[in-house]
């Protein structure tokens, strides 16, 4: 039995990388002999007992148990968990054109950050999916003063829904890291986050949350989510960004002081999330202003 490294895409769920993957091997070395590299023709692997398992034809009698690499290969950029795409706007943009690009961007990250997950449930992907729909909740309640209610509570109640299905998961990889780096990482830790991973999936399927997704699109893209006597949304959209981001800022002061909040029983949470509202709309409108006036 000879331990070999793998070289190729894996995630927490599947480490040793997808069935049929296309492989490269190197040899560890072996007590008795010196290592060496070993190289193998191309071929697709069956999966036996959670391992991968493969005949040399040079050597009949040999099986070879595949091992995670540490250096595996960067999966196809389709498969990759997406950072948040960086917004670009103009001055002469109208508030409601800026609000429907912001929208765009943010649901064509959520979009493909939950196929990337539903493919290769990585936690990368977890966590991407879960930033993506907080930047989205933070967007909506940035212009829910100009939304129809009824259009604002279902567009809400799915994004909370997306980081609530997901949060169970996420919790998992960041205690597994914890774990891990502290030397104490749990035996069975794959296991479980496998059927948690399983689980997930089956909940944003039920749920329709990618067909939410790209109904989201269609309605924004629409301007059908506008109250009556929005007029303001008609004008220059430097009319509209400055009052929802001073908006922020009020938010972030509503418990008091900075120092009440840090020198006594203030609701740390409520301030932190307040923070990153303030931080992604800076980060949606950067665009709009003077690079030192953002810094």
């Amino acid at each position: 039995m000879i331990d070999l490294e793998l070289a190729g895409p894996k995630s927490p769920a599947n480490p040793f990388g997808p069935i049929g993957l296309y492989l490269a091997y190197q040899e560890l070395p072996l007590a008795s002999t010196p290592g060496f590299l070993l190289s193998l023709q191309p071929r697709t692997l069956p999966q036996c007992a959670g391992l991968f398992y493969a005949s040399d034809e040079s050597a009949p009698d040999m099986t070879i148990r595949l091992q995670p690499a540490d250096n595996a290969a960067p999966a196809p950029a389709e498969l990759q968990a997406r950072k948040p795409t960086h917004i670009r706007l103009d001055p002469s943009m109208t508030g409601a054109h800026v609000a429907s690009v912001i929208a765009a961007g943010n649901i064509a990250d959520l979009r493909h950050n939950l196929q990337v997950f539903m493919i290769t449930g990585n936690a990368l992907s977890v966590h991407k999916s879960r930033v993506s729909a907080r930047r989205l909740r933070v967007f909506l309640k940035g212009i829910r003063a100009s939304m129809l209610p009824d259009r604002y509570k279902p567009l809400a109640m799915n994004l909370k829904l997306t980081m609530t299905i997901l949060h169970p998961v996420r919790q998992h990889d960041v205690v597994m890291e914890w774990l891990d780096t502290a030397g104490a990482a749990a035996p069975d830790g794959a296991s479980q986050r496998a059927v948690m991973v399983d689980d997930a999936r089956a909940q944003v399927s039920n749920a329709g949350l990618i067909g939410f997704v790209d109904e989201f699109a269609k309605l924004m893209q629409a301007g059908a989510w506008r109250r009556r006597n929005t007029e303001v949304f008609d004008q220059p959209c430097l009319c509209i960004v400055p009052g929802i981001i001073d908006h922020s800022v009020h938010r972030l002061y509503r418990h008091g002081s900075l120092e009440r909040v840090f020198q006594t029983t203030g609701d740390y949470h409520a301030f932190r999330k307040d923070l990153k509202h303030l931080r992604y709309w800076f980060e949606f409108t950067r665009s709009l202003f003077a690079r030192k006036d953002i810094a």
